[in-house]
């Protein structure tokens, strides 16, 4: 038995389901950072070092998410999503099963390339059913995820590595994934496919090529012995991406459709948009890495002062609608964003001798202005992006937004890595490098505003005021079809 959308609406329980998909999907890329100290003392290798099995699984997503929206047109989405979940659980076995870094990433890879089908098909499953008029209460279901698991993360990586062992943290998918696809049968609707339009395999490789050469170049640029090899992957990256974008522009049914790009609310989002997400991306690799590593403290202790973060994420939940019809996207983001660098340098002042009020409260902090800023932004990219247009807009976004994980990431290990080999030796506060790296992705956040600000002050008011809802949205919900084509 399916659940169809009512005609016009949107289903609650499909929303949930997709929900429950993406904090699986969130948690597993994140997971990983409280456990680094363990994993790298098993496996025999530098904490750092070990950052690449998080980096691998973030660019395996980006890099794979485009070929999404071309498979949930051929296939359907809900055949897709099924067996993206099904693929992610199998993966992840192959995960606690390894026995050395090299396996880890094989089977980070493998997880990958299920989590990039579940993300981008599940969201389009929930929006095409969603009018414009209650697209804020349809985001706010998707972005608890997103929130949450990357703060969530940190604590139960750290009690399960603590007291069961690292492998564990991977394991524990295989009964939660069999509940999600038992649930996921049950309530996803079943829509025929889309199309049969073939695949652009040039440009899918352009893309992949463009998204692992960016990240694992980035990775490679702190060490001198590689710098050469780290030259070599941005110049394919630039070459690649380039490309990608060049015959996207010109194919009348291209793999990444860029049409979403010609309008602002969504080119904010998904430029300065960007430079916030790896600000925010970096903050769950980067604190409980500064707290063990820097610190001493156990993983246990660390997971649990980064729950400050989720605190904040929640707290704040209650108003963030309120707030954001009150002050609109542009002044609620712009606040946002300055809150976040602030509570990011506060975070890079604190040391072992710092009251743990004090530091819990600059969390708490950090998640109240992290969860106002996702929400505006995870919001405002779709406010005008048509029906015809969201499978192709669902993809370009899931693509920019995984990429941006990977790049925080990176970059935060860059900063580390490039601080540490030129400071001196870690004195009592700890290593010098994530303080470094948390001020360094600070004065990106501040950055991300600019982009925004270019936005007219009444930038997607029939998304901030569904009262004021325009004739053309009132038109579109109506002939909005339950799975648009991506040219329709």
């Amino acid at each position: 038995m399916t659940v169809v959308h009512p005609e016009g609406g949107w289903s609650r329980p499909v929303a949930l389901t997709v929900a429950a998909a993406f904090f699986l999907e969130q948690v597993d890329a994140t997971i990983l950072a409280t456990a680094l100290p363990a994993v790298a003392r098993d496996l025999g290798v530098r904490p750092s070092d070990a950052g690449v099995a998080l980096t691998a699984y973030l660019v395996t997503v980006a890099a794979l998410i485009p070929v999404s929206g071309w498979l949930s047109d051929r296939y359907g989405g809900r055949r897709v999503f099924l067996v993206a979940v099904a693929g992610f659980v199998s993966a992840s076995v192959l995960c606690g099963l390894s026995s050395s870094l090299a396996m880890l990433v094989a089977g980070r890879v493998v997880q990958g390339v299920a989590g990039a089908m579940m993300v981008p098909v599940g969201r389009f499953i929930v929006l095409s059913g969603t009018a414009k008029a209650e697209l804020v209460r349809a985001v706010a279901y998707l972005t608890w995820p997103a929130l949450a698991a990357p703060v969530i993360a940190p604590f139960l990586g750290g009690v399960i590595t603590q007291y069961a062992g690292w492998q564990w943290i991977f394991f524990v998918n295989v009964p939660l994934g069999a509940v999600l696809l038992a649930v996921a049968w049950r309530v996803v609707p079943a829509v025929p496919p889309a199309g049969r339009r073939g695949l652009d395999v040039a440009t899918f490789l352009l893309v992949m090529a463009g998204v692992v050469g960016l990240v694992i170049g980035l990775e490679l640029v702190a060490d001198p012995g590689r710098l050469a090899y780290a030259g070599a992957l941005l110049a394919v990256a630039a070459v690649g991406l380039g490309w990608a974008v060049r015959r996207a522009r010109r194919d009348p049914t291209p793999l990444l459709d860029l049409r979403s790009f010609a309008r602002p609310t969504f080119r904010a989002s998904n430029t300065g948009g960007v430079a916030y997400r790896i600000a925010v991306s970096s903050v769950p690799f980067l604190l409980p890495l500064l707290l063990q590593d820097g610190f001493g403290w156990t993983p246990v202790e660390a997971g649990l002062m980064v729950m400050w973060v989720f605190v904040g994420n929640f707290a704040i939940k209650p108003v963030t609608t309120p707030l954001l019809r009150a002050l609109g996207f542009r002044g609620l983001i712009a606040a946002s964003s300055a809150g976040l660098a602030v509570t990011m340098v506060a975070c890079a002042l604190v040391t072992p001798r710092t009251p743990v009020p004090v530091m819990a409260a600059v969390f708490l902090l950090s998640g109240v202005f992290r969860s106002v800023g996702f929400t505006g932004y995870n919001t405002l990219q779709f406010a005008d992006v048509p029906a015809g247009q969201m499978n192709g807009a669902s993809t370009l976004s899931s693509t920019v937004i995984q990429l941006a994980n990977g790049l925080g990431v990176a970059l935060a290990a860059l900063c580390v890595r490039a601080v540490d080999a030129a400071a001196p030796p870690a004195g009592a506060d700890g290593p010098l490098g994530y303080r470094v790296a948390l001020v360094a992705l600070a004065v990106l956040a501040l950055c991300s505003t600019v982009a925004l600000l270019r936005l007219p002050p009444g930038a997607a008011e029939h998304v901030r005021r569904p009262d004021r809802v325009r004739p053309a949205d009132v038109g579109e919900k109506r002939g909005m079809s339950p799975l648009p084509g991506r040219n329709s």
